[in-house]
């Protein structure tokens, strides 16, 4: 039985780091999943005399054969990334089908998205794979 709580679509942008791209230029992939959790909060923090307030994410993803671990996923081709996913800590997230690319044709960056998209957008900072829990079998990203 599905999880009620999975109703979200979100899409995700990975970053195929240029230490790891045959041109040495950084490459992002746009990739859109459905029925994923996804929770937005905000947390207060005292820093001496000042209270701080951040955004704080949780996504959570179903396993599917389309995630691959980032070296399975860069050792992929080209057309075969396209169609997986993967997660890295600097991955972007948005609530939401988001049809841009970050790309120098489009002229979007990924600090543009993260401007245009606020505040239902945010960088990963945190990553678990949890498929092989006994139940629920998910991918966490906070941020």
């Amino acid at each position: 039985m599905p999880n009620a709580n999975y109703v979200h679509v979100i899409t995700l942008y990975n970053c195929l780091k240029a230490t790891d791209s045959p041109d040495k230029k950084e490459h992002w992939y746009r990739y859109v999943l459905h029925n994923c959790f996804y929770k937005a909060g905000m947390t207060v923090s005292q820093d001496g005399t000042q209270a701080k307030q951040s955004n704080t994410y949780t996504v959570r993803i179903p396993e599917s054969v389309q995630y691959k671990p980032y070296r399975e996923w860069v050792a992929l081709a080209e057309e075969e990334r396209k169609n997986c996913f993967t997660v890295s800590l600097g991955d972007l997230v948005v609530k939401g089908d988001w049809m841009d690319t970050i790309d120098k044709e489009s002229g979007i960056s990924a600090t543009q998205i993260l401007v245009r998209c606020k505040p239902d957008v945010f960088r990963v900072t945190a990553f678990s794979d949890n498929a092989k829990n006994l139940f629920a079998k998910h991918y966490r990203l906070g941020g």
